[in-house]
């Protein structure tokens, strides 16, 4: 499938679902928030703190560092190619071959991706991984509605337009392989981005209000995305860097 028409479709699918999204005042437009809140609590007080928060803390305490770097690597790496296609996307081609170079370098050389032997390049250092969403907001769309899905958790019509675009690019890669083995890598990628942030739990537990606290981070960690690290002066910042990466 050629590219452009492509950027044509998202764009313009995405551009209809979140064109009432934000009201005029700059107000958050939370339309969903009665079905939101339910599924926040339901995702945060159950499926967090006996599914994801136990596996998170089991991963960093017991399972040895070199196993879970290496299996985070593998996942990782299988990230780089959707974020070449993307970088090009935007134009931005110094940046989308950094994820070609670290791709094929650390396939080849790292295992499969068990190794990071790219990084020893300053040049090809980590860049975050670009989804298909965050390429559209390069474009002036805009995130939309937040929604919050059982066990997927928070995300927008142009996240969620991303992720199929996404999906569609690594299929043929999934269906050679077979596709339950997609679940394993994202299970790693989210296991071990849980295992970052379990210092920061307490945070969110102190928060007047749980829900408009992450609501408002995850809204944050878009713009911070789109622009490669950079938050507009005047956005409340209440969560480090670090922590506003590991938000999804």
């Amino acid at each position: 499938m050629k590219k452009a028409p492509l950027l044509a479709v998202g764009l313009m699918a995405t551009t209809i679902l979140t064109g009432c999204a934000t009201k005029a005042d700059g107000e958050r437009n939370d339309k969903l928030e009665g079905f939101n809140r339910t599924m926040f609590d339901f995702n945060y007080k159950v499926m967090d703190r006996y599914v994801l928060e136990p596996a998170a803390k089991g991963w960093r305490d017991y399972v040895p560092t070199p196993v879970t770097k290496g299996l985070s690597n593998v996942a990782n790496n299988l990230d780089e190619p959707v974020s070449f296609v993307n970088r090009l996307l935007e134009g931005e081609p110094k940046k989308a071959f950094v994820h070609f170079n670290r791709f094929w370098i650390n396939s080849t050389f790292g295992i499969g991706g068990l190794f990071d032997f790219a990084s020893a390049s300053k040049e090809l250092q980590v860049y975050d991984q670009r989804s298909f969403g965050e390429t559209l907001g390069t474009y002036g769309v805009d995130a939309g509605a937040y929604i919050v899905l059982p066990i997927y958790n928070a995300t927008t019509p142009r996240q969620l337009t991303g992720a199929v675009v996404d999906a569609a690019y690594t299929y043929p890669f999934w269906n050679w392989v077979g596709g339950p083995w997609s679940l394993v890598k994202y299970g790693v990628q989210a296991v071990d981005k849980r295992s970052k942030t379990l210092d920061q739990t307490e945070l969110l537990n102190q928060a007047q209000d749980p829900y408009v606290t992450f609501r408002e981070a995850y809204y944050q960690n878009l713009e911070f995305k789109v622009n490669d690290g950079k938050v507009k002066e005047g956005s409340q910042k209440e969560l480090s860097d670090d922590v506003l990466k590991e938000i999804d």
